[in-house]
Formats: C-alpha cells, sequence, structure tokens
C-alpha cells in the first residue's frame, strides 16, 4: 500500500458498529465512558459533515437519513491486538453514505494523542479535519426519492443521534422518535401549550428524552438532540434554541469534539467545587486578531534590528494590558526580556519606578545567562561606559551581580560622581546599547525587549524624555517600547502625544493603536465560553450585553458575573446548562458604569473581606506579601490573610508569578475597592496603614520597597494632629530621609528634593538637640538633591543652616565643600 495514501480500514455498518458499542464492557474508570462518548461524537460529527455535503449535491430523501446509509471504517483487526478497540479512538478512520457514494476520511495530528480531560482546564480533545471524497469501498443504492427540506433533514439526523446516544438496540422501535415526540408524549395537554402547561411540557421532554439521561448522557448532547429534533415541532419547548442548519449541527458537534471538557463533561467542575461558576477563559484576547498582529509584526521588525515605539489607547477595560501580554510568547521563543513597568497614581515616583524597572533587567540577564555569557557582556560595559562604571553601579545596583567579585569591589570604591539627567540619559543609553547590541554575537538574536510601560497618565515629562532619550539613539540596539493608556482620561495636550511626536520627528518607527469595543460575534463566543453553551444558543443574551456594554471586553465578563449574583442567571442542575430570561434582562435598567457593578458586589461581601480590599486598595494594583505580614501581625488587621483569601476566590485578587505577591485583577477592581473608603475619611485611612506599619517593622533592617511603601502611606496624611507627638514625628522624618537618599541614588533628585522637603517638615522643633545626626544628614543630602535640580537657592539655604547649627568642624568641612 502506498504510505502516502490514507488507509482505507474496514468498512462496518453504522448499526452493526453501533451494536458492538453498546456491547462492549467499557471500564467506568479512567474516563472510559467520555472516551465511548467521544468515538460516538466522532462518527455523529462526520455524518453531519456528509450530510452537509450531500445537500449541496442530490436532492435527499427520508430513506438516505438513516442509520442503514451509513459505515464506519475502521482499522483493520489482528489477531494479537483484541483490546486495541476497546479503548482507542484511532481505529476509526472515516464514515461513508452508502446511498451517494461519499467517504470521508478523519485527519488528525499526529501530535494529538490524548482526547480526554487531564487537569483542571482538560484535554485539548479532537483536533480533527476531514476529507470528503467519492467512496472507493461501496457502489451506488440510490433511487428516486422525493426531496425533503433542510428542516426535516436536522430533524432525522436528531433521530439518528438519539439512536447513537441512548445505547438502545438500534433496531427497536423504542429507539425510534416522532415527528413531534413531545406533543406525543403530552397528548393529554389538547391544543393549548402555552401557559399552566409550561411544567408539564418540560416534563413530557425529559420523559422523551429519559434514555439519554439514564445512561449518563452530557446535557450538551441532550440539547442539540432536542434542537435538531423539535425543528419539525409545531411546538418546540425551546423555539429560539431550535437547530435548522446542517452547518449548525456541524458546528456544534466540531466543538463537543474540540473541547470536551468544556462543552460536553461539564459535570466535572460540579463534582468538583460543589456548584458550577462561569467558566471564563484565562488566556485568550476575544476579537484582537488584527491588532495582535500589527502588534506581532512590529516586534518582529525590532527583532532583525533598531527601536520601535508602539502605543495603545482605550477605554479602562478595553483589553490594552491583554493585548500586550500576547507578544510575550514571541519574546520567550527569541530569548528576550520584558520590563514591566506600571505608573501608580497611588505610589507615585515615576522616575524613579522607571530606573527600577532598567534594574530589574539586570537580574533578568544574570538568570538568563551562562557565566562566559555574563563575561563577556561585562567587557562590553567596562569598554563602554569606561570610568563612569561606578555611576551605572550607583543607577542600577543590580548590575554589580554581572561583575566578578573583584572588579566589583574595585567599582564600587570609584568616586561618586553626581549625576544629572544628561548623564542618566547617557548611562542608560551606553547600558542599552551594550545588552542589545547587534554586533554582539551571543545576545544578537535574543536581547530584544519590550519595556510594557501601562497607564503612562501618571508619568512626568522627565520619564518620557529618557524613553524618547533611549528610543532615538541610532545604534544597533533593539528596543520595542509599548505604551498604554485610557485615551477617555488624557486629553491632547498630554505629554504622551508629545513623545509620539517627538518620536516621529526622530525617525523611529511609531505605531498608535485605538482599541474599540469588540464586534457582536466575539461578545458572543465569549459568552459561549463562559457558559460552556452552543454559540448558536447564546446570540440573544450576547446581543443584549452588546448594546449594553459597547463591547467593551472587561465590562462584558463583570455585567455576566452581575447577572449571576442578581439571580437572571443560573445554573441548571436538571437541564445542566445554564438559563435565563432575555426579555427580563434586556428590560433591565443596568448602568454602563462599571465601578458601579464592581462596587455594588463588594458591597455584598462580609465586612472582614470589605476592609481587606479597601487596605489592599491603599497600596495601589500590587502589593508584596512582606507588607501582607506586617499588617497580620498587628491586632487592628490580625485576620489579613483569612480575608485575602475569600477575596482570591471571588476573582477580585490574585497571586502573581513574583513571591508572595498580590494583584487586583484589574485596574477598575482596585478603584472600586478603593471607592469604598468614604471620600473624607481617605486620608486618615492611608495614616493608620502607615502607622501599623511602623510599628510592626521596628526594629527590622527594612529594603527599599518596604520603605517606600510606607512611606507612601504616611505622606498622604503627614501633618494629622494625631502625628504630633515627637517620636512619632521623628520616625516619619527618618523614613521620608531614606526614601529621599533611595531616589538620590537611582539619580531622581527631584524625588528626593520631595522626600527631604517632607523629611524636615516633620522633625520636632528642637530637632537639632534631639536628633543631630538626622538633622545633620537631612541638610546635606537636602543641598545635594536641589543644587542637582537646578535650584540653588534652596541648595544653599540648606548649607547655611548646617553652618549655624553644626556643632563642630568635622560636621561643618562637608557644607564648606559644597558651597
Amino acid at each position: 500500500m502506498n504510505p502516502d495514501q490514507p488507509e482505507l480500514g474496514e468498512a462496518v455498518p453504522l448499526q452493526t458498529w453501533l451494536l458492538g458499542e453498546i456491547q462492549k464492557q467499557v471500564p467506568v474508570q479512567q474516563n472510559g465512558q467520555q472516551l465511548s462518548i467521544i468515538r460516538k461524537t466522532t462518527v455523529a460529527y462526520a455524518v453531519a459533515k456528509l450530510l452537509r455535503r450531500a445537500i449541496t449535491s442530490t436532492p435527499l430523501s427520508a430513506a438516505k437519513i438513516s442509520i442503514d446509509n451509513f459505515v464506519v471504517r475502521t482499522k483493520k483487526q489482528h489477531d494479537n491486538s483484541e483490546l486495541l478497540p476497546t479503548s482507542s479512538m484511532a481505529d476509526i478512520l472515516g464514515v461513508d453514505m452508502i446511498s451517494e457514494r461519499l467517504s470521508l476520511t478523519i485527519i488528525e495530528p499526529s501530535h494529538v494523542n490524548n482526547m480526554l480531560d487531564e487537569g483542571e482546564e482538560g484535554g485539548t480533545g479532537r483536533a480533527i479535519e476531514v476529507c470528503i471524497s467519492p467512496s472507493q469501498l461501496l457502489e451506488s443504492s440510490s433511487s428516486a426519492f422525493e426531496q425533503i427540506d433542510e428542516k426535516t433533514i436536522c430533524h432525522l439526523f436528531g433521530v439518528m443521534l438519539y439512536q447513537l446516544y441512548s445505547n438502545l438496540d438500534p433496531t427497536s422501535k423504542e429507539s425510534l422518535l416522532g415527528a413531534d415526540p413531545i406533543q406525543n408524549n403530552s397528548e393529554q395537554l389538547g391544543d393549548d401549550y402555552d401557559g399552566a402547561n409550561e411544567p408539564a411540557r418540560k416534563k413530557a421532554a425529559t420523559t422523551t428524552y429519559s434514555a439519554l439521561h439514564d445512561v449518563n448522557t452530557p446535557p450538551s448532547i441532550i440539547m442539540l438532540v432536542q434542537n435538531l429534533v423539535e425543528s419539525k415541532c409545531d411546538h418546540p419547548l425551546n423555539p429560539q434554541n431550535i437547530c435548522t442548519s446542517m452547518k449548525e449541527a456541524c458546528d456544534d458537534l466540531h466543538l463537543l469534539l474540540h473541547e470536551p471538557s468544556r462543552f460536553m463533561f461539564t459535570r466535572k467542575q460540579l463534582e468538583r467545587v460543589g456548584s458550577v461558576q462561569l467558566k471564563f477563559r484565562q488566556n485568550r484576547l476575544y476579537g484582537r486578531e488584527k491588532e495582535m498582529s500589527l502588534l506581532s509584526d512590529a516586534f518582529n521588525r525590532v527583532s532583525a534590528g533598531g527601536n520601535e515605539a508602539f502605543f495603545i489607547g482605550g477605554f479602562s477595560g478595553s483589553g490594552k494590558t491583554r493585548l500586550v501580554e500576547t507578544v510575550m510568547t514571541l519574546v520567550e521563543i527569541s530569548g528576550g526580556y520584558v520590563i514591566k513597568l506600571k505608573f501608580d497614581q497611588v505610589k507615585g515616583r515615576p522616575l524613579l519606578e522607571l530606573i527600577s524597572a532598567f534594574n530589574e533587567l539586570c537580574s533578568l540577564i544574570r538568570k538568563k545567562k551562562s557565566p562566559q555569557d555574563l563575561q563577556i557582556i561585562v567587557d562590553q560595559l567596562t569598554e563602554s561606559v569606561g570610568s563612569d562604571l561606578s555611576m551605572l553601579g550607583r543607577l542600577l545596583p543590580n548590575v554589580y551581580s554581572l561583575l566578578p567579585r573583584g572588579q566589583l569591589k574595585q567599582s564600587r570604591e570609584q568616586g561618586g560622581n553626581r549625576m544629572n539627567f544628561q548623564s542618566v540619559c547617557f548611562i542608560l543609553r551606553q547600558f542599552m546599547r551594550v545588552v542589545s547590541s547587534k554586533s554582539h554575537p551571543v545576545i544578537l538574536l535574543s536581547l530584544t525587549r519590550i519595556i510594557r510601560l501601562c497607564t503612562l497618565k501618571w508619568s512626568d515629562s522627565t520619564v518620557l524624555d529618557v524613553i524618547h532619550d533611549i528610543l532615538s539613539e541610532e545604534t544597533d540596539a533593539r528596543c520595542f517600547f509599548v505604551g498604554s493608556y485610557r485615551s477617555n482620561e488624557v486629553s491632547s495636550e498630554h505629554a504622551i502625544f508629545g513623545l509620539m511626536k517627538d518620536l516621529e520627528t526622530s525617525k523611529v518607527t511609531t505605531q498608535k493603536l485605538i482599541l474599540d469595543g469588540i464586534k457582536i460575534e466575539d461578545v458572543n463566543t465569549l459568552i459561549s465560553d463562559a457558559l460552556c453553551a452552543f454559540p448558536r444558543t447564546t446570540r440573544r443574551l450576547s446581543t443584549i450585553i452588546h448594546e449594553k456594554t459597547q463591547g467593551n471586553p472587561f465590562f462584558c465578563l463583570e455585567f455576566l458575573r452581575s447577572l449571576v449574583d442578581r439571580g437572571l442567571l443560573r445554573h441548571s442542575l436538571r437541564q445542566g446548562s445554564w438559563e435565563w430570561d432575555a426579555e427580563k434582562i434586556g428590560l433591565e435598567n443596568t448602568t454602563d458604569n462599571v465601578l458601579y457593578l464592581l462596587s455594588s458586589k463588594m458591597n455584598g461581601l462580609t465586612n472582614e473581606v470589605q476592609t481587606v480590599l479597601k487596605v489592599l486598595s491603599c497600596f495601589g494594583i500590587k502589593v508584596n506579601g512582606n507588607i501582607i505580614t506586617y499588617l497580620n501581625s498587628t491586632s487592628q488587621y490580625c485576620d489579613i490573610i483569612v480575608g485575602i483569601e475569600e477575596a482570591r476566590s471571588s476573582g477580585f485578587i490574585s497571586l502573581t508569578g513574583e513571591p508572595s505577591c498580590y494583584s487586583f485583577a484589574h485596574d477598575k477592581v482596585r478603584e472600586a475597592a478603593y471607592s469604598l473608603v468614604p471620600s473624607d475619611e481617605k486620608h486618615e485611612f492611608h495614616s493608620k496603614l502607615g502607622m501599623a506599619l511602623i510599628n510592626a517593622s521596628k526594629g527590622d533592617d527594612l529594603d527599599d520597597a518596604t520603605v517606600l511603601t510606607i512611606v507612601c502611606q504616611l505622606n498622604r496624611n503627614l501633618l494629622s494632629p494625631k502625628q504630633s507627638s515627637s517620636s512619632v514625628r521623628t520616625e516619619v522624618s527618618s523614613l521620608n530621609y531614606k526614601s529621599g537618599v533611595i531616589a538620590m541614588n537611582r539619580s531622581d533628585y527631584e524625588t528626593a528634593s520631595h522626600y527631604f522637603s517632607l523629611a524636615s517638615q516633620m522633625l520636632p522643633d528642637n530637632h537639632w538637640e534631639s536628633n543631630y545626626e538626622l538633622s545633620l544628614q537631612l541638610n546635606i543630602a537636602t543641598a545635594k538633591a536641589t543644587y542637582s535640580t537646578g535650584n540653588t537657592d534652596k541648595s544653599q539655604a540648606a548649607l547655611d543652616i548646617i553652618l549655624k547649627e553644626a556643632t563642630c568642624m568635622e560636621d561643618k568641612l562637608d557644607a564648606y565643600s559644597l558651597v
């Protein structure tokens, strides 16, 4: 036999094959019953495809749409393979239609081996395609019959499916259904099928398909059988769901095969968690295929050499962040690095955050590169920055992790030159040129980075200037900048648009993309996935939701959740599917404000969980685990860990890839949580958090991130009378001083000056007597920071204070050296 020709196999009449399936003792364990159902669904899909092809080529009669008109082609049996057909689906090679001499061959990728559920999301199902051609095994037996319409064809196909799945002898009368099975089983209802008779009709329908229920047929298959059979009913139970097209039947069956865990075997979720939840896809971006292509193309160009900028605008919830995340796979394949940075209105410090992101790049390089590769990078850095290597170390402390120990010590001991904005830009340019240099043989194709800068609304012009300086550098560097912003929250005068114009002027390839709402077809796919329902059955609901949400993806998800919370969308255990009243949902006077929906849902939570959400929202979109640990050690927030778990189970927060780092599911979720704090109490709420953290962390050697987090809370209510005691004021002043030093070490002198100013305000009146060392160091740091920002008057004023208040000549020497 020619290896390029598909195996024809052994032709078995469908009726005989079905009897064999019924007689087989399929093991209950190891998904044996599911395997049998998928085998039958594979044959059902093949029959549906054959019928659809036959409709387009020749008139069909009722006699042609029966089990007797089809044969199943299976692998030929061998003496030593008796057990293979019992548990394998690979033996089904195709299905033939006798009367039309059509042969369908099943084509399945060889790498698809596991057809059943494995784990929470289950397997991928049967990724099959089919090829239909004239049969080489059958002779035509067709004859002239009266042609029937497609509705009748669908009805008869439904009867075939009933015979296929019911496990009844296909030759018995019990396996046959009439033209109107519900009417046949409920004649006592008379001609009136409305009103009070509705429960009786449902009971009649359940009785009609009881054979399917008795063998635990999946609810989705029972629904499909019912929808097909009722296509000829005068009074269908669900008129909106009747299936009158073989195309729709093919689509439904293909969906069942492709994702059995989602669309067939949904009872597993009920057994696992005790209830059925909306099953959202966590890693799918709906309706953004064109945008994904544009972003991927841009990344590929950058991979070939050069810098580019890509700006994504859109309303909150339009999918900006998810769109950026789709290109992450390409980055991983290319060996690239992702610098994630999200400017936060709560935290501020945009330049400090940007430099910290570049600092993290050093850690990523350290993790991915071998010692030999690291040495090459170090040599390049040494040659490129020369004597400024120590300045690079001050700006990006993690760069020391790339250096050998001897060189590390020498670099740290070299100068402490003061840096200004120009020197910061110069050093970052040199650093980026080295780690992404096209001429470097090791990193030529592997060090393309994405700088993802979300919520540019909160960035300042200094940060944007640094980004422009790096991207506009004419070198072989490869840097891909992706900035996202809420288009409805920034004016046309915002600096982000100035950055776009400046980049274009500098001949940096720049693209701008605005995300609008997704189309109704994409909303329907989203809802179909969430409800584990056939797309044809959710179209009306999707139309209503699309109208109310304008196709905003995040709003669609939250609106769907709100329908569940209000009982307008509920799961029926009896039917095994979701039910809703489209008329009631359409009449709902629902706000288009997603914050209202989220806040309303949060108000229904316990006070403990609401408190947790309010606390976490004060720290921004993300909070580190050590902050949670400190709060949990206090009497006021001792139940925060328990509350976090409840908030996680509600879907509001999640544990990110970073160790013990909790993040809100979306910006709008954090905003809704923050709105739970009354406006006139927000400052005091922040202050209490800050004081709790101070008390819990006393005596600990705090890292930079923890110091900045605590100070951020304290500074929201800096002049509160409750902070009037000398010890508290000193503690707050000291933490602001430490924050300023952190900023100054990263060359963010504007931020440093701000921290030092707040530290000075908080010092007690007699601070030169009670806190001499802190006062001295604070004024020295203030003089340096303000001088670096060009504010020479403030710098001189700080020096004059030192010369006046210092108690010894040694302490005054620093001031004299700066004068």
